[in-house]
């Protein structure tokens, strides 16, 4: 394995410790523990199962990525990029203008999401296009 392939399986299981902890202790420093622990485990959880299928696929021989990916990538980003932004924008601008006091911790959640499930949706899209 590679220094940087064991620094990930390290983290990631870190990641998956840590969530497991405040999952199962409930620290009282902790304000939402279902909020930590699903972030802290899938995190963990999505780091390892990355790691080891790029393991698996190097030693197998396929070679998943070529310079058309590198390409894909940057459309993917730049268009997950002006989405999230106007999502945001609009949120803003909504929550000022009505005064709406919402928690932080919910709409960073949703936009997290968002962004991820938008950035593998174009990934997909412009794959399938190029």
């Amino acid at each position: 394995m590679k220094t940087q392939e064991i620094i990930s399986l390290i983290f990631g299981i870190a990641l998956l410790t840590t969530g497991i902890y405040i999952m199962v202790y409930e620290p009282a420093w902790v304000s939402s523990v279902y909020g930590a622990t699903g972030g802290l485990i899938g995190a963990g959880v999505a780091l390892i199962a990355i790691t080891l299928w790029n393991y698996k696929n190097r030693k197998s021989g396929i070679i998943k990525e070529d310079e058309r990916d590198y390409r894909i990538a940057e459309k993917a980003s730049f268009r997950t990029f002006q989405i999230t932004f106007i999502i945001q924008g609009f949120l803003l601008a909504v929550l000022g203008i009505f005064n709406i006091q919402l928690q932080a911790q919910p709409v960073v959640a949703i936009l997290f999401a968002i962004t991820g499930i938008s950035y593998m949706g174009f990934f997909q899209w412009y794959r399938k296009q190029m």
